[in-house]
């Protein structure tokens, strides 16, 4: 005779007696939950198996946090605080990515003209311009030289791509 047992069951031995076989069966029971949730985040491949290595932290947190007497169902549960863990991964993933030298365009062939249409902002703006992409700066030696924080000159280095991408 088989006997199944249900979330509760399984997470009353996992809580009270540390049951291996029962904290196995449930990472199996909840690994298409898992991957369901990471794959509807729509994020790029690459970070798909992180975020399900994460998946199966929160639910072993879940199962160790889950008390039956909230009348709540387990799976509801461990959705809501799946969401909220992966909504703050994503908050913490960079936009862009912006490189500290510009060694990668040394091959590339710039025009040396200005674009008169492109009219900045502020001073840090047209310096930041000046240094980082005609002079081909590092984003340490600007602040260095400027005195600028380091949070400043990539705040105006992405306002200004933002800048090339509307004239472009």
């Amino acid at each position: 005779m088989i006997y199944v047992m249900n979330d509760y069951e399984l997470i009353y031995l996992i809580q009270t007696d540390g049951c291996e076989h029962a904290l196995a069966f449930m990472y199996q029971k909840y690994q298409r939950f898992i991957w369901k949730q990471v794959h509807a985040l729509h994020l790029e491949q690459k970070e798909h198996d992180d975020f399900h290595q994460e998946g199966l932290l929160i639910l072993f947190k879940a199962i160790q946090s889950f008390n039956e007497k909230y009348n709540k169902c387990f799976t509801r549960y461990f959705e809501l605080i799946l969401k909220r863990h992966f909504y703050g991964l994503i908050r913490g993933l960079p936009d862009y990515q912006l490189y500290e030298t510009t060694d990668f365009i040394k091959d590339t062939v710039l025009f040396e003209e200005e674009t008169p249409y492109l009219s900045f902002d502020s001073e840090l703006e047209s310096d930041v311009h000046d240094r980082y992409f005609v002079r081909r700066q590092s984003v340490a030696s600007i602040a260095k030289e400027t005195g600028y924080q380091t949070k400043q000159i990539y705040n105006a280095i992405y306002r200004i791509k933002s800048k090339y991408k509307i004239v472009l």
